[in-house]
């Protein structure tokens, strides 16, 4: 019984429509050989090829460099990074800090009874972190600039 099942299964599998991605496949004509070809020190010196050399300085479109700085200027611009970077992630810092303190008296907004205390209290302190939050903003975006401008020099 379980041979005949197979067998119905097969047959049955046989005669079943193809599916696009079969059809395409079937119409695509199996793998393709590769003509890709390993090339040999012999084949090198078979070659009767000429080597070209390009100067760097016709291919280069990159602007000159600039001349080497001195070790004071190097240990200074060092520094400057690295106290761009503190103020840098000093005001992300307090951007987080007052994005969520926003967050906080808006839900206590909405989840204070007294109709009175949240129009005055609550909304007031929205306002005024909303203020700074904006003024944090600023500053964050002015210590990124200044960031990456000590950082392409």
């Amino acid at each position: 019984m379980k041979f005949a099942l197979v067998i119905f299964l097969v047959a049955a599998a046989s005669f079943a429509d193809d599916s696009p991605l079969v059809k395409a496949a079937k119409a695509n004509g199996g793998p393709k050989k590769s003509t890709k070809k390993v090339i040999t020190n012999a084949d090198v010196k078979k070659s009767s090829g000429k080597v070209a050399t390009v100067s760097v300085a016709a291919t280069s479109t990159a602007p000159a460099a600039a001349p080497p700085m001195s070790i004071a200027d190097q240990d200074k611009l060092l520094h400057d990074r690295a106290a761009a970077q503190k103020r840098t992630d000093a005001a992300q810092a307090k951007v987080n800090d007052l994005d969520k303190e926003l967050d906080r008296l808006e839900q206590a907004y909405y989840a204070e009874n007294d109709p009175n205390y949240r129009d005055k209290t609550i909304a007031q302190r929205f306002e005024q972190t909303k203020k700074q939050l904006d003024s944090a903003r600023k500053e964050l975006a002015e210590a990124r600039d200044a960031l990456e401008k000590l950082k392409t020099k």
